[in-house]
């Protein structure tokens, strides 16, 4: 038997929900604002698939594994989400995951970014995982606040270079 456990975090960003949607849906670029995500790498084989790999270092120790996701259809300007492929692990450590990201414009030049994280764990392990949570939002938190940040820089100076 087995749980899902669900993180989340929402930033709001000062720029329009198209700028932010297309750089969420260029999935090699997520690891810019998400450092502990190594790599993201689209198949040539199949742009449906992705190979995401995680690199941490946490409680003394460097973690690295990988796993492959499949790309789910994304409802254009509002979710861009995926789900892992079974057997597809690095390292034997085979943890299911979802993810998406979802998009709500708050006015024509801004919007609201939530990041979901849902993974999988054994029901023996759900009290452990449970404790991680807070680890986990707070993760992605910085993340979401490193992705404002980024779209905030490049929008002040894309306008400066028009200027």
């Amino acid at each position: 038997m087995s749980q899902w456990l669900e993180n989340k975090a929402s930033v709001e960003v000062a720029a329009p929900l198209e700028t932010c949607w297309a750089l969420w849906d260029d999935r090699e670029r997520i690891p810019e604002w998400m450092p502990w995500i190594k790599s993201v790498k689209v198949l040539d084989t199949d742009p449906r698939l992705s190979r995401w790999t995680l690199a941490t270092n946490q409680f003394g120790r460097d973690w690295e594994f990988s796993w492959l996701a499949r790309n789910l259809p994304p409802v254009k300007n509002s979710k861009i989400h995926w789900v892992s492929e079974r057997g597809s692990a690095s390292l034997g450590l085979e943890i299911q995951n979802r993810g998406q990201i979802k998009f709500v414009r708050t006015s024509p030049s801004s919007c609201n970014i939530t990041l979901i994280i849902s993974y999988e764990v054994p029901d023996v392990l759900v009290p452990f995982a449970n404790a991680l949570t807070p680890l986990v939002e707070g993760i992605i938190s910085k993340d979401m606040e490193r992705f404002r940040e980024m779209v905030v820089v490049s929008k002040v100076s894309s306008n400066t270079a028009a200027a």
